[in-house]
């Protein structure tokens, strides 16, 4: 065990957060009831007279990442007891944090002096003034050719600290006639630009999409590094680190020496890891209820906790996955997920706006949904997805931001996004399913960051014959499960029907939710192949070759529908329908039956047709469509009864 505390003892020390820019942190305590101050266990005694008196306290070379301030306050002639709170050091920023006289906290954080940020060193930059920017502009204008004045330009952004607006510098660029040279200088002056949220002022000067998707890229890149540096104290492990702890657990002697190290690891609040790598470290412990507790114990520090649903499966009992899920929900009340902070969300929505190409949005969106410790309101994410055109995209897209949402009972505003209702009761079903499969059994379908390379991989293979070979190869893994979404997004990157039939069906015993398998048949535009499909689905579900019910193939209903149209007489159609629906082997779809009662016009005879066929029906969960066939709420009100009595029957 002593090993084990001096291995925990260098992990610690080894963590990045020691490893950062050290910052400064000045405390303001205003008036005269505060009397103590303790920062990270260094006490600090304010000792100011009157209400208005305000004490300072500089603390240097402080590490980025979290720590402790507690405040004890006088109240009458007693002390209160002290209050307890943290705060967080960004590496490269220093923090000023402002007490008032009732005990309120505020915080405010600028770029620390001499850090350097973008390739450029931060020494407090300010704002250039309008006469120096006067005088900058005509400098450049003076120039005599566009490549003297590019390389005027180039020596002002690489150089200067100076501070400008979008437009000050859309201004000087402007003064450049050759695009590639305009695309240099805009790349350039991002660092420089203080009002980031409108460079597209700069990003309009170029003619060229191609050129507008770069620039935007290489912004995109920009900011996305420089949130990983100022977060990093919340990223995950790296793959190095991971090992060498992995390795450190395996070499304890005892299942409890490995607990005892897990248990210590997973309760150190600067620890951050991705459910992979946490289930691989809750793998090394066999006993079910020691994998539970260090399951609930290192849910804290995960970055990715949409895919905590891959730790389930370590969990044989079935009162276990719920105590886990009961504990997670428990968690989410008392600790939620913060969204991401509105100076991000708005350089996001910037940069997918600033996207001339749809194709290039909705890629741009989806990996921002994807990318592991993003997180987004409901109306965040609506305001994203609305900047996609297309109804199949947003369904696909508030899919993929629903794992991501704080605040997931507002899903609902994603309704005003789709214009269809089958868009919306799609929706509905996804976030049923999602909500009902985590713990609903052992087998639990693959998450997304697994899903989404899996899927890559398989979209970008150049051949047919290769694309079928993996998607055959990842339903023919035991340990791979899958959505019914999931593998239709898989099924859907094969051309050939023919292709498409026999994997659909090495599919289904991967699948998480067969109630929903078919949903599959939509891939089939023939009426055999989803016929056999069916009657595939119905043997797997009842375990027997039970005779399915499949609607008769298009060519044999046409037929049957001109046979009834060219019947004459009295009452004739009525009765050759009767006869039809009378037969036990003849089924229909809904919409088929529909279009063969609508032959007679006497509203009693179409109620009891529609009656007749009901049993006849293969997708009984459309029979509500009949309802339109009768104008009178009591003949409607009649059949809708008719079906609740005879819903057994189906």
């Amino acid at each position: 065990m002593k090993n084990l505390l001096i291995s925990l003892a260098l992990l610690i020390a080894a963590s990045p957060v020691f490893t950062q820019t050290l910052s400064t942190v000045t405390i303001n305590a205003t008036g005269n009831r505060h009397k103590q101050i303790i920062v990270d266990n260094n006490s600090y005694t304010i000792d100011n007279t009157t209400t208005t008196d305000v004490k300072e306290i500089v603390i240097n070379d402080v590490t980025p990442g979290l720590h402790t301030l507690e405040l004890t306050r006088s109240n009458s002639n007693s002390y209160r007891q002290p209050t307890k709170t943290s705060f967080t050091v960004r590496s490269g920023y220093d923090l000023t944090i402002n007490i008032a006289s009732n005990g309120s906290i505020s915080t405010s954080e600028t770029r620390s002096a001499g850090q350097t940020y973008n390739g450029n060193t931060y020494n407090g930059n300010k704002q250039i003034t309008t006469t120096a920017f006067n005088k900058l502009y005509s400098q450049t204008k003076a120039k005599t050719s566009s490549a003297t004045r590019t390389s005027f330009l180039e020596t002002e952004f690489n150089t200067s600290t100076r501070l400008m607006t979008a437009k000050q510098a859309s201004q000087l660029i402007q003064l450049v006639n050759s695009e590639s040279s305009r695309l240099k200088l805009a790349k350039l002056s991002y660092a420089k630009i203080s009002d980031k949220t409108n460079f597209s002022l700069v990003s309009n000067l170029l003619n060229s999409t191609n050129n507008r998707n770069e620039l935007n890229a290489y912004t995109t890149t920009l900011e996305t590094n420089d949130e990983t540096q100022n977060n990093n104290t919340t990223a995950a492990i790296t793959d190095e680190k991971f090992r060498v702890i992995y390795n450190e657990v395996l070499a304890e002697p005892t299942v409890n020496d490995r607990t005892y190290y897990l248990n210590n690891f997973f309760g150190r609040d600067f620890n951050f890891y991705t459910s992979a790598q946490a289930k691989q470290f809750i793998e090394l412990v066999s006993g079910e209820e020691d994998r539970l507790a260090l399951a609930k114990a290192a849910y804290r520090g995960i970055t990715d906790r949409e895919n905590y649903n891959t730790i389930y499966p370590l969990l044989s009992s079935y009162a276990n996955r719920s105590a886990l899920q009961t504990y997670i929900n428990s968690y989410e009340n008392t600790s939620p997920r913060t969204a991401m902070t509105t100076a991000k969300f708005d350089r996001l929505y910037q940069s997918v706006s600033n996207t001339y190409s749809s194709t290039s949005r909705y890629n741009t969106i989806n990996a921002a949904f994807t990318t592991t410790g993003n997180y987004f309101t409901a109306a965040q994410a609506k305001k994203l997805i609305s900047l996609v055109s297309g109804e199949a995209n947003r369904l696909l897209l508030t899919k993929a931001a629903y794992r991501v949402l704080v605040d997931r009972s507002n899903y609902q505003q994603f309704n005003d996004l789709l214009n269809t209702t089958a868009s919306r009761n799609d929706l509905k079903k996804y976030v049923n399913d999602f909500e009902n499969v985590s713990t609903g059994g052992s087998d639990v379908a693959m998450s997304d960051a697994d899903f989404n390379n899996l899927y890559r991989t398989v979209n970008s293979a150049w051949s047919s014959s290769s694309k079928v070979q993996l998607v055959s190869d990842a339903f023919n893994k035991s340990t791979n499960y899958f959505t019914t979404s999931q593998v239709k997004q898989l099924l859907m990157t094969l051309s050939r029907e023919n292709d498409r039939l026999p994997l659909a069906k090495n599919a289904y015993d991967n699948i998480v939710d067969p109630a929903n398998y078919s949903q599959l048949s939509d891939l089939f535009t023939s009426t055999a192949m989803k016929n056999d499909l069916t009657t595939f689905a119905a043997n797997m579900q009842n375990g027997t070759t039970t005779t399915a019910k499949i609607a008769m193939p298009e060519s044999t209903f046409r037929d049957m529908y001109t046979q009834v149209e060219l019947t004459f007489g009295f009452g004739a159609k009525y009765s050759r329908l009767t006869q039809i629906f009378n037969t036990e082997t003849n089924y229909f779809t809904v919409a088929q039956a529909k279009q063969l009662i609508q032959l007679v016009s006497s509203e009693k005879n179409r109620l009891e047709l529609a009656k007749l066929s009901y049993n006849n029906i293969t997708d009984p969960e459309n029979f509500s469509q009949l309802y339109n066939l009768l104008s009178s709420q009591a003949s409607k009100n009649e059949l809708a009864a008719y079906v609740s009595s005879n819903a057994y029957n189906n």
